[in-house]
């Protein structure tokens, strides 16, 4: 095998390898925004086949840690199965249900609560990341708090909106170094042979 032909082997595995991590990262957002606006930010198609309301109970467009969250506040309308299943009318929009494992305590009024304690008029405030579709509820009003996450469920579908469409990066990472040591383990050998 030449140099020319060891040469284009390389470069289309490059290839097929950036075009795999763009159209995952493309997979798994669930908004873009070019500013800190609620008009600026465009819904992906999932996100809106979902919520065809989302756009309108916007509240703000934040950035935590380097990463863009669009802010949302509601009341909860009901409670079900100890607060395993939390129907949240969105302001300005819609409703959602949000199904947090049993343990998860929110930060409502000021205070963690556990979601069992939680009832019909109680104020939430909630962020869907860019990456993700899922409710994610800071643990006290700091900016930098960490975030718990919370399932979205989708009623037409009876899945959780939260589970991503593809795996995360580790796979493609994986992929990645299994290919480059293919690759200079097949470039070791050929300089061998010759």
């Amino acid at each position: 095998m030449s140099k020319k032909a060891i040469t284009i082997l390389a470069t289309a595995c490059l290839i097929a390898c950036a075009s795999a991590a763009h159209a995952q990262s493309k997979t798994d957002r669930s908004f873009t925004a070019v500013s800190d606006n609620c008009d600026a930010v465009q819904w992906s198609q999932r996100a809106l086949a979902t919520y065809p309301t989302i756009a309108s109970a916007c509240q703000s467009v934040e950035e935590r840690n380097g990463k863009k969250y669009v802010k949302f506040s509601g009341t909860v309308k009901s409670s079900q199965n100890g607060g395993q299943k939390l129907v949240v009318n969105f302001k300005d929009g819609g409703e959602v249900t949000l199904t947090p494992p049993a343990q998860t305590q929110l930060y409502v009024n000021g205070k963690k609560t556990p979601i069992s304690d939680l009832a019909r008029g109680d104020e939430l405030n909630f962020y869907i990341a860019e990456d993700r579709l899922a409710a994610q509820f800071p643990e006290t009003e700091s900016a930098s708090a960490r975030l718990v996450v919370v399932p979205i469920y989708i009623q037409d579908t009876q899945e959780l909106a939260s589970l991503p469409s593809t795996a995360g990066p580790l796979p493609l990472l994986a992929l990645l170094g299994t290919l480059s040591l293919g690759l200079g383990g097949f470039l070791s050998l050929y300089r061998r042979r010759r």
